[in-house]
């Protein structure tokens, strides 16, 4: 089974390019099997690595029904992240040129899945589903949305963790490294952008007591808002810090985060947390890499967090409430083994979404989309695509 990946690619810097990467490299590679990637490119990319067979010009939409007719020659199934704003055309409509020019299975699996979406994302959304043999997602209301916004039928749909890397859990050795012996960590990473609610941790951290205390906010700037508006957002958290005289117990810091660091940064954590204003975001890798890292997690109530965080493997707090995170914080530090109790929950938790085990469930499901070889009446043998149906809660989280 050759697998082709569509997505966003490294060296891209977005959330999406990252998730793409780490499934292609998680996906089992049996006999003679030759899985790649086609890129979606926005031209802010120099070069690709060589697992990238071809690029698609996001605003190109016959580059699209070309990488159709490229996947047909070469490959056995197609995966394809979606996310409206990486492809072209409105809500971006020209991923569905590929598709409908598509001979081989496709599975899409959805980052995003709209409770109010507009009559374009709709019929986008919906068109995508409709083409595709499997849809998977990362949390049960994703599901449910599908079933009652875009009348996706249950049997199509599949729940699959967003994967975490391998982490080894040696935080007084990450601590050191990186200068943090002796601190009381939280963090939050991500590229940084209005509507992440880094404003509600800051106002927080003014009511935090333990002495030793440091929040760290890793991340740059979202290419896209810094084209659109600069660094004003980091500018405005910046001024608040030097305003409340926290300048000494919270660190802005200003770099692209490699799997590596963040690997590290996360290891060397006590707390991480997710203070988004909006319940309405259905995926976040920065959460699952946090809870795959056994941080003490504690978040806004919006609908990926609520599904992630259940069976105390983490902390909700009010959307914009900094009173309430504040008394989160004190809470876990105060008491050593509330925090270990919540670490160990999501380490442990962790472990069953690695990547390696998301790429055999995805690995898995795709085998069911299967092709297999008949006899015809001219005593011919012709290959012929055949959808099984998959054992949904094998698959799921």
């Amino acid at each position: 089974m050759r697998v082709a990946i569509i997505g966003t690619y490294p060296p891209r810097q977005c959330g999406i390019a990252t998730f793409t990467q780490d499934l292609y490299k998680a996906l089992p590679r049996e006999m003679n099997e030759d899985h790649a990637i086609v890129a979606i490119s926005d031209g802010s990319e120099l070069s690709f690595p060589e697992e990238v067979r071809l690029c698609i010009a996001r605003n190109e939409r016959s580059e699209y029904i070309a990488a159709a007719k490229y996947i047909n020659a070469h490959f056995d199934v197609c995966v394809i992240q979606h996310e409206y704003g990486i492809f072209g055309g409105d809500a971006g409509d020209f991923i569905l040129s590929l598709t409908d020019h598509l001979k081989v299975p496709v599975v899409s699996n959805l980052h995003t899945v709209l409770e109010k979406p507009n009559p374009v994302e709709h019929r986008v959304l919906k068109a995508l589903c409709e083409r595709s043999n499997a849809v998977t997602v990362m949390t049960e209301k994703a599901i449910e949305l599908l079933q009652n916004v875009f009348t996706v039928p249950s049997e199509k749909v599949h729940c699959v963790s967003h994967g975490v890397p391998t982490f080894d859990y040696n935080q007084l050795k990450a601590k050191t490294e990186l200068g943090l012996a002796g601190k009381s960590v939280m963090l939050s990473f991500g590229f940084l952008g209005r509507g992440k609610g880094i404003e509600t941790a800051i106002d927080a951290v003014s009511q935090v007591n333990d002495p030793n205390f440091l929040y760290l906010v890793l991340g740059s700037t979202h290419p896209n808002v810094l084209r659109e508006e600069g660094d004003s957002y980091r500018e405005f958290l910046q001024g608040k810090i030097d305003e409340k005289g926290l300048g000494e117990k919270i660190k802005l810091i200003n770099t692209f985060a490699s799997e590596d660091l963040l690997i590290e940064y996360l290891t060397a954590c006590d707390i991480y947390v997710t203070p988004y204003p909006n319940e309405n975001q259905i995926s976040s890798g920065t959460l699952t890499f946090a809870v795959g890292a056994g941080a003490a997690v504690i978040s806004t109530p919006y609908w990926y967090a609520k599904d992630l965080l259940a069976n105390d493997r983490g902390l909700l707090f009010d959307f914009k409430n900094e009173t309430a995170l504040a008394n989160q914080i004190n809470m876990l530090l105060d008491d050593p083994l509330v925090l270990a109790k919540y670490r160990r929950n999501a380490a442990a938790y962790g472990r069953l979404i690695s990547w390696k085990n998301v790429g055999r469930q995805y690995y898995e499901l795709l085998k069911t989309l299967g092709v297999k070889t008949i006899e015809i009446p001219n005593g011919n043998r012709q290959k012929v695509k055949t959808l099984f149906t998959a054992d949904s809660s094998r698959l799921s989280s």
